[in-house]
């Protein structure tokens, strides 16, 4: 039995809540740390752009789900995960067709809306 089943049905997403230029969302998929990581669908509409940025003391994966993700000119797609040690700068993202990233993080700036955990420049 599993603890707990998040449904399409209740997930809603919300304007990607940092800088960006574009379309984006993010939906909160999980942001309960006993229930293993913070996961996040993140979806990004054609010509979107999210700057260059680090994650304050947060380790990232990104799996591409749909679509074409473009992260400092690499153009990734279905299939493609791609980890981030904490601290460490990265981006501009950006896509030119649009794509679907599901986002794996321990500590999230994205759930609990901290902005000093995700800073750009």
């Amino acid at each position: 039995m599993f603890d707990q089943e998040v449904f399409a049905s209740q997930i809603k997403g919300d304007r990607f809540p940092f800088p960006c230029e574009g379309e984006i969302t993010l939906a909160v998929r999980n942001k309960n740390y006993s229930l293993g990581p913070v996961m996040l669908h993140l979806v990004m509409k054609a010509g979107s752009v999210i700057p260059a940025h680090i994650h304050e003391g947060v380790a990232e994966v990104l799996y591409v789900l749909e679509g074409d993700f473009i992260n400092e000119g690499t153009q990734y797609l279905p299939g493609t995960s791609l980890h981030v040690k904490a601290g460490k700068p990265h981006g501009p993202h950006s896509t030119e067709k649009g794509c679907s990233v599901l986002v794996l993080d321990g500590q999230s700036c994205y759930a609990g809306r901290q902005p000093g955990r995700f800073r750009t420049g």
